[in-house]
């Protein structure tokens, strides 16, 4: 379930926010959640509520007679007044039509080239606000990152550039991460995710952490660099349905590659856990990964694909 500020519900809505708040505390009509800087958060089905008191309000009903009743209870008076079945698509504002990802996209480009960190900051404040965790990692995280390190790689933007925006995008994304952690998930499984010792780059296991919170998937976010026999003992501890790796090399540091850091994991694990590494790693390595039965993700959308069809309910 995702969750909007106010001034995006009203806009979905179409419900003023002094109206909201007003409902809110005369009749109760909807309770919403609260973040830690103690704003509203509305669910879907609280805008859904809500423009739909408006829209029964509009047809002469009083506020006060049915901001108390449940929504499926509205739903029969919309039908009933209109006599034709309740469509949601005639009542709530699509909202995902509206969402600019070219605009928000260029907007980062410019901020980020200027070193304006605090538009940086709120721009993506913005389209957490806009859009679902997936929708930021899959339409904003993953092409941002890729358009960036092209420039990085051309010299049009510092690597100092790069990592300025990591910094940022990871602070969001862990306040996100902490917020999940708060809630219910729709399953009991749990995954552990991390990097293995002498990978550093942690945006894509924070961008696969997004894809669990929007799926309400248990899981726990143990960093980047682990080392394996630390893994192993958090597996131990805690068994996990499954631990997710992401590496962006096959080579780890000296001495050390992928291969070997799964056998060191193995010889101290006392569970039985499923193994997925995602990243870009050696093609010749895939085939070794699914011989030993290991999942293997070469991208985000693939991981996104097999999270919709496993924990999607």
């Amino acid at each position: 379930m995702q969750y909007f500020n106010i001034q995006v519900a009203s806009q979905l809505s179409g419900v003023a926010s002094a109206t909201i708040r007003a409902w809110e505390k005369r009749y109760n009509a909807v309770v919403p959640e609260r973040a830690e800087n103690k704003h509203r958060l509305y669910s879907d089905k609280d805008i859904e509520k809500l423009a739909l008191l408006y829209k029964l309000t509009e047809l002469g009903q009083s506020i006060g007679k049915i901001a108390h009743l449940e929504l499926t209870e509205l739903k029969e008076i919309y039908s009933t007044l209109l006599h034709r079945p309740y469509d949601e698509r005639h009542v709530v504002t699509p909202h995902h039509d509206k969402v600019d990802y070219d605009k928000i996209l260029g907007s980062l480009h410019i901020a980020l080239e200027a070193y304006k960190l605090d538009i940086i900051s709120h721009e993506i404040e913005k389209a957490r606000n806009l859009v679902t965790p997936r929708e930021l990692c899959l339409n904003i995280l993953i092409p941002l990152f890729q358009q960036i390190g092209a420039k990085v790689g051309k010299g049009e933007l510092s690597v100092a550039q790069e990592h300025t925006l990591s910094a940022i995008v990871s602070s969001h994304i862990g306040q996100m991460i902490g917020h999940h952690y708060q809630r219910m998930t729709a399953t009991n499984d749990l995954i552990l995710i991390t990097t293995p010792e002498g990978e550093m780059h942690q945006i894509g296991i924070m961008a696969a952490s997004l894809l669990c919170v929007h799926y309400s998937i248990k899981f726990f976010f143990l960093g980047p660099s682990l080392p394996a026999i630390s893994l192993a003992e958090a597996t131990n501890a805690l068994h996990p349905s499954a631990i997710l790796l992401g590496s962006t090399r096959y080579q780890l540091s000296e001495g050390s590659n992928l291969e070997t850091y799964l056998q060191e994991f193995r010889q101290h694990l006392h569970v039985n856990t499923e193994i997925m590494i995602g990243g870009n790693i050696r093609g010749s390595m895939k085939s070794d990964l699914e011989k030993q039965r290991i999942q293997f993700f070469p991208t985000l959308q693939s991981l996104d694909e097999y999270l919709a069809k496993k924990f999607k309910t």
